[in-house]
């Protein structure tokens, strides 16, 4: 019988189809297998399709070669925004706005189908620049400054109103930094030293108006003191003369006599010169 033999180039051919189609298949396996990392959701697109229904974090399986997957961050997320705005008083303010933000999984699909990838740039950024610019136009300067707590609340609903309809929340809106032009400053500055002097000056009128009156309240005291002095010296006096006989009279005299006898006496209102009491010999 006659042998067969085989052609070299038909042996390597064999080897190098069966040579791909395993690092086909090992490429396949691979191509196969997704991971989705923790804070993230993968979506799925077949053949050019975004798939209705997100993959959570985790190992999954795909058709491969015509499925990709796409991992979008579900995380809270910060971005800050530089924007500028008019006031209500029509000055300019210049601001730093920090927003924190996450997407919803469950609307995350309907995110990636109608904005795409990009939406920070293209739904994110521009609500926080609209919501700062209608905001800051229900204020003056002056209020922006001292209603900051009350601008970010405002801003936070205003954005959230326009974001959530694409399916990303709005966690806390933050205004970093204020700036406004140099004659603005320069004004606040001039109103808040008046305002400290002012203060300073009802601060020093206060204290006369305290020592005025403690100056009242002491001559008030020392004025009845005396009152009380005089009133009790009066009613000694008036004791004295109630009580008063010709006895006590001459009792006061001899207690206040020095012994000494008076050497002439006056006759009265018509005598030229006083009488010895006695005449002594000389």
């Amino acid at each position: 019988m006659p042998k067969h033999h085989h052609a070299p180039n038909q042996v390597n051919s064999g080897i190098i189809i069966l040579g791909a189609l395993a690092l086909l298949f090992i490429v396949g396996i691979f191509n196969s297998i997704e991971i989705v990392q923790p804070g993230s959701v993968g979506i799925v697109v077949r053949l050019g399709e975004a798939q209705p229904n997100a993959l959570d974090e985790g190992l999954h399986f795909v058709i491969p070669f015509i499925t990709y997957v796409h991992k979008l961050n579900v995380r809270i997320q910060k971005e800050e925004v530089k924007t500028a705005a008019a006031s209500n008083d029509l000055q300019m303010v210049n601001a730093a706005i920090v927003v924190n933000y996450r997407v919803d999984p469950g609307q995350a699909v309907t995110l990636f189908r109608e904005i795409g990838v990009n939406y920070l740039i293209t739904v994110i950024n521009p609500g926080i620049q609209e919501a700062f610019k209608a905001e800051a136009a229900k204020y003056t300067a002056e209020e922006l400054i001292t209603e900051r707590a009350t601008v970010s609340v405002g801003i936070r609903e205003s954005i959230s109103s326009r974001l959530e309809t694409f399916g990303v929340f709005v966690d806390a809106v933050s205004i970093t930094d204020f700036d406004f032009s140099p004659e603005f400053n320069a004004a606040i500055e001039a109103k808040v030293t008046a305002a400290q002097r002012a203060l300073q000056a009802e601060r020093e009128l206060e204290r006369y108006r305290f020592e005025a009156q403690q100056k009242v309240v002491t001559a008030e005291g020392e004025a009845d003191a005396i009152m009380a002095k005089a009133k009790a010296e009066a009613e000694a006096l008036g004791l004295k003369k109630q009580y008063a006989t010709m006895e006590l009279i001459w009792l006061s005299a001899v207690e206040k006599w020095d012994g000494k006898l008076p050497t002439h006496l006056f006759a009265g209102p018509s005598s030229a010169s006083p009488t010895p009491v006695f005449e002594i010999d000389r």
